[in-house]
């Protein structure tokens, strides 16, 4: 509304100020000359009613201190504004209804000119809320007042009515807030350029909206999605409703989930991405600008592993928040440490002017690390090997600078521990292996050179084929398929055996769709691999569901093998992503048991319906000890957990006797088969069982 009216309302006005759920009344002179369409129906006036103020309102209404002459004496402490600063005041009062009633009423009074001859003022009124008078809220204030967000209507920048969220939020009760201007009221001085912005906005689109902060009356900032649309009352433009959402809540959550999202959820470290992200800024800066050095080293922790399968996986993250700790006490603010997964670190070493530098970081990291580190009652005594990597101009990525500290912390290892190498040109010979292997599985993969391979799995009662096992082979110039043994770790490294597993499943679910065409009566299961980096990768679950769909194999017929390894670079993460696999149908196996003490904790937390235990426990199964009662147990868990068990390594038929005994449930090995071509596989499956000797039937 604007601030000066030398008349009653214009016709443009009176649009918005009838169907406000509010009292108005607008006073010129002493007189009321406009009361709005709920003031009229409460008070029972006629539309073109004229009444003096003095007939009207009763009691200390501030609006009485002007009479028809001119202003009349103030009651003491009354503060009267200028044309240019008009003021408001919030009041209680009893209003005279035409039929001799007294409604009691809270306002506030708004002075929009002081000039005796033209003086008009602005009264937005509610009800008190006294059941005793019988009056309540209209309809359309119980909907503004229902809203689950802070509503306004607003004529330009001033402000004629808000809901009850709105004071909750903003902390103005409608007295204090009607009739004053918005700028003056919510919009930090920094903020003032936003309201021509939404107000651009909403002429060009219809409405507007954006993420800001407004300030309460407290003076606080709070965080507030806005959205402004106008009001149209017989296609005539005639304000605006403004309506604040409060997203404090919301923008912590965002915060917290930017800040998970580039730090170790363990130690707080950055993740990989964020030191990636620095490292590649720091490069930047590096060619920008000529003397400015730098230094990446690698670290990963000697024989943590041990540490973690003895003591178990609680010990082994509070030794990891506390190896952190000593890491960031060892570094300068500026620079950046960060844990990769695992016992894996890395830390960015900033503005190095000489080599000495990293050096002397390097050497004090191995000192505090070597330091006792009191555990749960144990004296555990670390040490680490550091690989040292230079920045050079050479570097053109940052993956680039990372292997080669990445190298020089795996030569740090091979030289015997507990010591850091500084990579230089010596290296490149071992790089070089490293990217030929890289260049060859990348050239495998173009030309589709890979193969797979099938193991059989035998249910141990009855000898039955119950599915295979895929495994990954490369089909060399000859036509012989080799395993990929010591090209695997470069593929996981590389990230490469994302695609190289989206084309083995491709081929698996291929062969599965002929062999249930060939044989339905035979619905083998197959199983698959699963690595670290397969795991990690967002789009695996898509990818399985897509697979599935285009063959049309059963989900249930499919099972997917992960490993310790696999889990623990994520555990939450990983556990998520295994559940929505068997809420798929798709079965879930836990490979190579027993390689580590660890597994007995993935064995029950994870949503797994197959246990494979490792062969370097079955191989023991002839020789009665202790191995044998730790083998006992497994089992006995597995019946426990409704849990099938599989034996891997299968060479003997003592083992297989063993296994009997100790209600093993299917078996895998030499002793049966070894991983065949498919077309062997296809025989396998014809012939249906594997013939047991007489004396195990």
């Amino acid at each position: 509304m604007a601030d000066v009216y030398v008349t009653a309302p214009t016709a443009q006005d009176r649009l918005l100020l009838e169907v406000l759920p509010c009292c108005v009344f607008l006073q010129r002179g002493g007189d009321i000359v406009y009361a709005n369409r709920l003031a009229r129906e409460m008070l029972g006036w006629q539309e073109e009613t004229v009444f003096p103020v003095e007939a009207v309102f009763q009691g200390a209404f501030p609006g009485l201190v002007y009479g028809r002459g001119g202003p009349c004496e103030a009651s003491p402490g009354t503060v009267f504004g200028s044309a240019k600063h008009p003021y408001t005041t919030e009041f209680e009062c009893q209003l005279s209804a035409l039929d001799g009633t007294s409604i009691p009423v809270r306002g506030s009074f708004r002075m929009l000119e002081v000039e005796p001859e033209t003086q008009l003022a602005i009264v937005a009124m509610r009800y008190r809320r006294d059941s005793a008078t019988g009056h309540h809220a209209n309809f359309l204030e119980q909907l503004l007042n229902a809203a689950p967000e802070a509503i306004m209507i607003t004529r330009g920048a001033r402000i004629l009515h808000i809901n009850r969220e709105f004071e909750n939020l903003f902390g103005y009760s409608a007295e204090e807030a009607v009739g004053r201007n918005t700028y003056d009221l919510l919009i930090p001085e920094t903020r003032r350029h936003e309201f021509d912005m939404l107000e651009h906005t909403m002429r060009l689109c219809g409405r507007a909206s954006m993420e800001t902060v407004r300030l309460n009356k407290s003076g606080e900032l709070i965080d507030v999605s806005i959205l402004v649309a106008p009001i149209e009352l017989s296609g005539v433009e005639v304000g605006n409703f403004v309506s604040y959402r409060d997203i404090r809540d919301k923008k912590q959550t965002d915060a917290k989930l930017q800040h998970d999202a580039l730090h170790d959820s363990l130690t707080g470290l950055a993740n990989r991405a964020l030191f990636l992200d620095r490292l590649q800024i720091t490069m930047a800066r590096q060619h920008r600008r000529q003397g400015h050095s730098f230094a990446v080293m690698f670290l990963d922790l000697d024989r943590f592993k041990t540490v973690n399968d003895s003591l178990g996986h609680a010990c082994g993250d509070d030794l990891l928040v506390r190896v952190a700790a000593r890491l960031r006490a060892c570094v300068r603010p500026e620079d950046t440490v960060a844990r990769f997964g695992g016992d894996e670190f890395a830390v960015l070493l900033e503005e190095v002017s000489q080599r000495s530098d990293a050096v002397r970081i390097a050497e004090r990291v191995q000192q505090e690390i070597r330091l006792p580190i009191e555990l749960y009652g144990h004296e555990i005594l670390m040490s680490a090997s550091l690989g040292i990597a230079f920045g050079t101009k050479n570097h053109a990525t940052p993956e680039q600078i990372l292997r080669d500290a990445d190298f020089a912390m795996y030569q740090a290892k091979s030289h015997g521990h507990a010591r850091y190498e500084i990579f230089d040109h010596s290296m490149t010979a071992h790089a070089a292996v490293k990217v030929q292997k890289e260049q060859d599985l990348r050239n495998a993969l173009d030309n589709k050179d890979f193969d797979l391979c099938y193991q059989p799995i035998y249910r141990l009662s009855d000898g039955q084929l119950e599915g295979f096992e895929a495994l990954l082979r490369w089909r060399r110039h000859g036509g012989d398929l080799e395993p990929l043994d010591d090209l695997l770790p470069v593929a996981e490294e590389t990230g490469l055996i994302v695609p190289i597993g989206a084309l083995m499943r491709e081929q698996v679910m291929e062969q599965m769709r002929l062999w249930s065409a060939s044989f339905p009566e035979r619905p083998v299961k197959v199983s698959l691999n699963l690595s670290p980096r397969q795991l990690q990768d967002g789009r695996l679950l898509d990818g399985l569901a897509e697979s599935l769909a285009r063959s049309g194999v059963e989900p249930a017929r499919l099972c997917l093998e992960i490993t310790e390894q696999a889990v623990s670079h994520d555990p939450e993460h990983a556990v998520e992503v295994l559940q929505r696999m068997v809420g798929m149908g798709i079965g879930v196996a836990l490979d190579n048991f027993g390689s580590g003490l660890a597994s007995m904790n993935y064995f029950v937390r994870l949503p797994i319906e197959l246990v494979k235990v490792d062969r370097r426990l079955t191989s023991s199964l002839i020789v009665p000890g202790r191995q044998t009662a730790v083998l006992q147990a497994i089992f006995d868990l597995g019946r426990l957990l409704k849990v099938r068990m599989l034996a891997e390594g299968i060479e003997s038929v003592e083992q297989v006797q063993a296994l009997r005994k100790l209600g093993c449930d299917l078996v895998q090995g030499n002793l049966f088969s070894p991983a065949v071509s498919r077309d062997a596989a296809q025989a396998l499956l014809e012939k249906g069982r594997w013939l047991l000797p007489d004396d195990l039937i």
